[in-house]
């Protein structure tokens, strides 16, 4: 129905607005039933033929879908309605996860808490020193005329990745797999049926 509703558009374009959404489907049924009710034609492809053709049906099919305007919209609202549900449920998903992040962070040792950043800070720092380095090297070869430095580039950018894999990865890792430990805490937590 929703390819036969977006047909349906051309002669109502408010139609157009109601059409997206997890109740899509619902709104194109209602505005095919409205268009077949105005046309006396049982078949969509034939509906929309039909409005084609008489400019007076296709008046009386906008009048009909300005009638039912308030319904039709009420569907599409709920569906926002139903995505704004969802998004607060995440957003509440993220507050519960930062708060058993700020639980378990009060139980590690410095070591714990400082290596983490140490390594994001290298990783950092390192891909800066990377770019100054690289940024060097084109000043080199454009302004000083020396293509033997733009030749280092490709050799400079693969060596730095090569030095920042380790600790990128470091970080990568643990990041994932505190993130596994959150989240299996989370669901222990909605099991048993307490709260953070």
């Amino acid at each position: 129905m929703l390819p036969i509703a977006l047909a349906l558009a051309q002669f109502a374009p408010m139609i157009a607005g109601w059409l997206g959404g997890q109740k899509a489907e619902e709104v194109a049924g209602k505005v095919v039933g409205i268009a077949q009710q105005v046309t006396g034609q049982s078949s969509p492809d034939a509906t929309v033929a039909a409005l084609a053709a008489d400019p007076n049906l296709a008046f009386q099919f906008q009048k009909a879908v300005l009638d039912q305007q308030a319904h039709l919209a009420e569907i599409a609202a709920d569906v926002t309605k139903a995505e704004l549900a969802t998004d607060t449920a995440q957003v509440q998903a993220v507050n519960t996860t930062m708060q058993a992040e700020v639980a378990n962070s009060a139980n590690e040792s410095w070591y714990q808490k400082g290596w983490r950043p140490f390594n994001g800070f290298v990783v950092g720092l390192g891909s800066f020193v990377a770019v100054c380095f690289v940024c060097y090297l084109f000043y080199v070869a454009i302004i000083q005329k020396d293509l033997a430095a733009l030749n280092m580039v490709p050799q400079l950018a693969t060596a730095i990745a090569m030095i920042l894999a380790v600790p990128g990865a470091a970080v990568g890792i643990t990041a994932w797999h505190r993130g596994v430990l959150q989240r299996m805490q989370i669901q222990g937590d909605g099991k048993s049926g307490t709260t953070q």
